[in-house]
C-alpha cells in the first residue's frame, strides 16, 4: 500500500502482535468503563477467529508499523443496514488502536486512510464506526477526520437477577 507507507494488511505471522495490541486495547476500554470488562478467554477467542478474517474477503485487517514493530491495527467488515432500509454498501470500523507510545505520528490516520481505500475499493458509500464517549481524543481524532454523529447508543443498567435466572441468560454466546 505504497500510499499509506506504515500500513500493510495484516498476516499470518502477525496475530500474537496483533492479539496483545488488542488486548491493550480491551484494557484502555475497560479502564475508562468497567462495563467493557474483559472476559478471561477473550485473547483466545481472538485466535481462533484470525485466520478466518485474513482469509474473508469482507474483512480487513490493516497493520501500522514503525521501525519494523507493529504499532497500531485496524479492524473492518463490510456492512449493509438491515433489509427495511435503502440498499447502501458500507463498511463498518470495528476496531482502531495505536499504541500509546506511538501516537500523535499519523499511524492511526493511515490506518483510516488504508480502510477507506479498501472501502471505497468494494463500492462502499461510507464507513460506519462507534467510539466511547468516556473518550474525547478518539472524539477530536474522529471529527479531525471528517466523521460525524449519526446515532446515539444509549444504554440502561439493569439490577442483576436474584432468582438464579440470570446463570442460564448469561452464558457465553458463541465459542465456548
Amino acid at each position: 500500500m505504497a500510499q499509506f507507507p506504515n500500513v500493510r494488511h495484516a498476516q499470518d505471522e502477525d496475530q500474537e502482535r496483533i492479539g496483545g495490541l488488542w488486548l491493550d486495547l480491551l484494557n484502555e476500554q475497560a479502564a475508562r468503563d468497567d462495563r467493557f470488562a474483559v472476559a478471561d478467554d477473550a485473547l483466545e477467542r481472538w485466535n481462533n477467529d484470525y485466520a478466518v478474517w485474513l482469509t474473508d474477503e469482507t474483512q480487513a485487517i490493516f497493520v501500522a508499523e514503525q521501525g519494523g514493530t507493529i504499532e497500531g491495527f485496524a479492524t473492518a467488515h463490510r456492512w449493509g443496514p438491515p433489509p427495511i432500509y435503502a440498499e447502501s454498501s458500507e463498511v463498518y470500523l470495528d476496531e482502531l488502536y495505536v499504541a500509546p507510545a506511538a501516537r500523535r505520528q499519523g499511524l492511526g490516520t493511515q490506518l483510516v486512510h488504508a480502510v477507506r481505500h479498501w472501502a471505497e475499493s468494494l463500492g462502499a458509500g461510507r464507513i460506519r464506526l462507534q467510539m466511547m464517549t468516556a473518550n474525547p481524543e478518539a472524539e477530536a481524532f474522529w471529527a479531525s477526520l471528517g466523521a460525524e454523529p449519526f446515532t446515539t447508543t444509549m444504554t440502561m443498567e439493569l439490577e442483576p437477577a436474584t432468582d438464579g435466572a440470570a446463570d442460564a441468560s448469561s452464558r457465553q454466546i458463541g465459542f465456548q
